[in-house]
């Protein structure tokens, strides 16, 4: 390594890759030696909680720490966090809560534990958008059903009048499409541009979710 070094500056696409192989001695490395952060979204989508820890031992960022331990689904870790902090609803700079977090990487144990202690099921970021529409979103059906069973509003809509139908409808989501309509989700919702759920799976080409659209009316 220190050969390559003489010819190579590293950069953040290192300390990207340093992520992805869990090389915890080399994340160490490039951020004590070149200053170059640990991208929390890398530590998050590759599970590496080593790097996660060890940037938070330089940060001490509790709040945003907060968030982003929801990703990794161990109640434990969530629960030191929530006791630095204040608010269980903080939002990060987009508006996002903890649970929104945790909607979006289908982690089951933190959306009970967040909600167990009192995060606000239907708290909207930025966007307009609750945990709900997350979890519509990125297909996380486990975490759809809880959030339904304990009080998420299955019509709510966001910023662009969409609900979590609209959204399933969008990205294919078939399972939450066919959960969230056997459940009551209204299927004559309109967003904003007069769009139904039918018309936005026609418009991205969900041919299974405009079947189950249609065997919903007919």
């Amino acid at each position: 390594m220190n050969e390559c070094l003489k010819y190579h500056k590293p950069n953040e696409e290192c300390m990207k890759y340093a992520i992805i192989s869990h090389n915890i001695d080399f994340v160490t490395f490039l951020m004590n030696v070149y200053n170059i952060n640990i991208k929390l979204d890398y530590c998050a989508e590759f599970k590496n909680l080593e790097s996660f820890l060890v940037y938070f031992d330089q940060t001490n960022d509790a709040n945003k720490y907060f968030f982003y331990s929801a990703i990794f689904d161990t109640p434990s870790l969530c629960e030191y966090f929530l006791s630095r902090i204040s608010n269980i609803n903080e939002n990060d700079e987009d508006g996002a809560t903890a649970l929104h977090y945790a909607a979006r990487y289908n982690s089951k144990e933190i959306t009970e534990f967040l909600i167990s202690h009192g995060a606000n099921i239907n708290e909207k970021d930025n966007n307009g958008q609750t945990a709900l529409h997350i979890a519509a979103r990125y297909n996380s059906k486990e975490i759809t059903e809880f959030l339904i069973s304990h009080g998420a509003n299955i019509n709510e809509k966001d910023n662009n009048g969409q609900t979590a139908l609209h959204i399933a409808a969008r990205y294919n989501s078939k399972e939450i499409t066919e959960f969230l309509i056997s459940h009551g989700a209204n299927i004559n919702e309109k967003d904003n541009n007069g769009q139904t759920a039918l018309h936005i799976a026609a418009r991205y080409n969900s041919r299974q979710n405009r079947n189950r659209i249609f065997k919903s009316i007919f």
